[in-house]
C-alpha cells in the first residue's frame, strides 16, 4: 500500500523547496541518489497506479531538474557533485551537525539543529517508557526516524587538516549515556550542559546556513537552458 500521492516522492524540485522552507520537513538522501547503477528508483517502470496530486497531476516517474537528461544522468551528476571540492570543503560542518559537536546540547540549539525530543531516545530508552509513551516514541521513529548517535565531541577538522585526537574527540556509547544521565532525559536535543555544550564559538555556522551554502550552486542551475557545473 502506498502513501497518499501528495506525500510520495514525485518531484526533485518540490522536495528540494519543501526541505529548505519547511522546518518540519527533514529528508535524508539515500545511497541510490549517488549510484548511477540504481537510478531506476526514479522511474515507474512497472506502471504502478500511484494516484494524482491535489493539483490533478498524475504521479509517475520522478520529475527531475531541467538540466537532467534522464535518471541516470541525474544520479551520475549527484555523484560528481558529492565527490567535488565544492562539497568536500564543507563536509566537516555537516559532520559536526549530524554526528558531532553541534548535534546535541547547547551548541545544537545555537546552530538551530534541534529535533523532536523523542528522536533522541535509543532502543533501551524506548523500552523503558510507559506503554502510551512507548507507542508514541515508536510511531515517531517509524514515521520520522531517529537522530544519529553523537560520535565526535570536538569540532571535526576540514579535509586536509590535522586529524582529531581520537582519545579526546570520539564520544563512546557509554560516555553518551552518562551525559544523558547527567542532564536528565534529553529534551529537544539535551539542552543542558553535556559534552557538546562547552565553548560555543560566536561564528559557529547555523544548520540552515550550511544547507543553503551547500545547495546554492545546484539551485542556480535549476532553470531551463542552464548548464550544470558537475556535468560531463
Amino acid at each position: 500500500r502506498f502513501d497518499v500521492p501528495d506525500r510520495l516522492f514525485h518531484s526533485v524540485g518540490s522536495t528540494y523547496r519543501s526541505a529548505l522552507d519547511n522546518p518540519a520537513d527533514v529528508k535524508e538522501l539515500i545511497p541510490e541518489m549517488f549510484d548511477p547503477d540504481c537510478s531506476d528508483f526514479l522511474i515507474n517502470s512497472g506502471g504502478l497506479r500511484l494516484g494524482s496530486l491535489q493539483t490533478g497531476e498524475r504521479v509517475d516517474d520522478v520529475l527531475l531538474p531541467p538540466w537532467a537528461k534522464g535518471a541516470r544522468h541525474f544520479v551520475r551528476t549527484n555523484r560528481r557533485a558529492l565527490e567535488s571540492d565544492v562539497c568536500t570543503r564543507g563536509l566537516h560542518r555537516w559532520i559536526d551537525l549530524v554526528f558531532g559537536s553541534r548535534s546535541r546540547g547547547l551548541r545544537a540549539r545555537d546552530a538551530g539543529n534541534l529535533f523532536h525530543p523523542l528522536t533522541y531516545l535509543g532502543p533501551s530508552d524506548v523500552g523503558g517508557l510507559p506503554e502510551g509513551e512507548r507507542r508514541r516514541a515508536e510511531a515517531q521513529s517509524a514515521e520520522f526516524g531517529m537522530t544519529p548517535d553523537m560520535i565526535f565531541c570536538l569540532d571535526h577538522p576540514p579535509r586536509g587538516s590535522a586529524p582529531l585526537d581520537g582519545g579526546r574527540a570520539i564520544m563512546t556509547r557509554d560516555a553518551l549515556r552518562e551525559s544523558y544521565a547527567a542532564e536528565g532525559r534529553p529534551s529537544w536535543g539535551g539542552g543542558g550542559g553535556g559534552p557538546s555544550s562547552g565553548g560555543t564559538a560566536p561564528s559557529a555556522p547555523r544548520a540552515d546556513d550550511v544547507i543553503a551554502e551547500s545547495m546554492n550552486l545546484l539551485e542556480t542551475t535549476d532553470a531551463v537552458g542552464s548548464t550544470n557545473p558537475f556535468d560531463d
